[in-house]
């Protein structure tokens, strides 16, 4: 009865055997799933790239200032002078994280997808894309315009003109005559003062008043 006992334990123990081994090979069979980020900031993609035409970014690799943490963890602080960041591809396990243009410097913590531990895997490779900066030029024009004000002066001379009018009159018409003088501006000569007449007093008669004013007459 033993001999029936050993052989169903080992015909047992064949078929757990077979079966765990199709389960094996069946979860091998299926497909992994889709890389986690782990980094809201990026996207994590599936395989191995290493330039920036074949991670879809623009711009060519460019040299950064960087500080990397446990082969997990990157700091970019710096960029080349001139240039300006388009994305960074950080790879690690069977995926790597794409990262986009995140603005101001600097950028931390950035790094691989998840692993099955939950965590980042270590860093196989990283690099930066980024491009040349355009620069804009504007050219301002001023237009100034002179404004010259003429101005003329005028002087008006007035020459005094008399008028006089002569009417002489005869039996059955009238005839009028109008002569019209120029009085032209000239000075003034100084009047000649004339001479005065001596005052010789009335001779003094008795009996009469003296008069209150004297005459002036010739003497």
């Amino acid at each position: 009865m033993n001999r029936y006992v050993h052989r169903a334990v080992t015909a047992l123990a064949v078929t757990v055997g077979v079966s765990l081994s199709s389960a094996a090979v069946a979860a091998a069979a299926q497909p992994n799933d889709p890389p986690m980020s782990g980094d809201p900031r990026a996207t994590a993609v599936a395989g191995n790239v290493t330039t920036c035409a074949a991670a879809g970014i623009a711009g060519t690799e460019i040299s950064v200032t960087s500080n990397i943490t446990g082969n997990t963890y990157i700091d970019i602080t710096g960029v080349q002078a001139g240039y300006e960041i388009t994305g960074v591809v950080v790879k690690g396990g069977p995926a790597y994280n794409k990262y986009p243009n995140l603005g101001a410097l600097p950028w931390n913590d950035l790094h691989a997808p998840l692993v099955s531990s939950g965590k980042p895997a270590q860093i196989s490779h990283w690099f930066v894309c980024g491009k040349k900066k355009t620069t804009t030029t504007t050219k301002t024009t001023t237009t100034t315009t002179k404004t010259t004000a003429k101005t003329t002066s005028t002087t008006t001379k007035t020459t005094g003109t008399s008028t006089s009018t002569t009417t002489t009159s005869t039996s059955g018409s009238t005839t009028s005559s109008v002569r019209t003088a120029v009085r032209l501006s000239r000075p003034l000569l100084p009047r000649r003062r004339r001479s005065s007449l001596s005052s010789c007093p009335w001779p003094a008669i008795p009996g009469l008043r003296t008069p209150v004013s004297t005459r002036a007459r010739s003497c």
